[in-house]
């Protein structure tokens, strides 16, 4: 459901008015933080009223997520401090409130979190394992100047990922910034599930 005060750049569209087909994927996205739990790779809700306007842009972009969930071979914490990192250096509020439950969910703690939050994760190194460090530092770098990135870093994620991961959290954080931009230009609303879990997060 919708925020009705909320003022949409792209009339969402329900799922009572969704075609049939797109109904299972309205379902999925709507049961996100209903439980505290992410069911399985999906989008959110908003995005997929949005997306709803094109219905195989949808249904592809699921299947993308789809994808990363059966082959991710990456802990989930490190994915989700990716997207968090990524999120937080675009200034994208929405996927900051969806993935900070999502990582703490995948074992992110709570300083961590509010390091992000308050982005001062670049300045408190010790909240940080050496592993945790090299995602956040290619996070950053992937999203501010890719063109930049050297040989000696990507030897350091050689050190610790296989090509195959490196390619999955290239995409994965990639499409993040590219969420990010979608969100932002369409001011999509937080669903309030999600703005619960967020501040409940927040209180801790």
């Amino acid at each position: 459901m919708t925020n009705e005060t909320h003022k949409y750049r792209v009339q969402p569209i329900e799922t009572e008015d969704a075609p049939d087909e797109l109904r299972p994927l309205f379902d999925k996205a709507d049961s996100v933080m209903v439980d505290g739990n992410m069911p399985g790779p999906t989008l959110f809700g908003n995005q997929v009223r949005a997306l709803a306007h094109n219905p195989p842009l949808l249904q592809a972009l699921t299947q993308v997520y789809q994808a990363f969930g059966e082959t991710q071979t990456v802990d989930r914490k490190l994915v989700e401090l990716g997207v968090l990192i990524v999120s937080r250096i675009n200034a994208c509020a929405y996927c900051v409130q969806h993935h900070a439950p999502l990582a703490h969910d995948a074992g992110l703690t709570t300083a961590q979190l509010r390091a992000i939050q308050d982005d001062t994760w670049h300045e408190q190194r010790d909240l940080w394992s050496d592993v945790e460090w090299l995602v956040i530092q290619y996070a950053a770098q992937l999203t501010r100047a890719p063109h930049k990135i050297s040989d000696a870093f990507f030897a350091a994620l050689h050190a610790v990922f296989t090509d195959r991961e490196i390619v999955d959290l290239t995409m994965r954080w990639a499409l993040t910034s590219a969420w990010n931009k979608f969100n932002d230009a369409l001011q999509l609303d937080t669903e309030s599930a999600v703005q619960h879990a967020f501040a409940e997060l927040r209180q801790n």
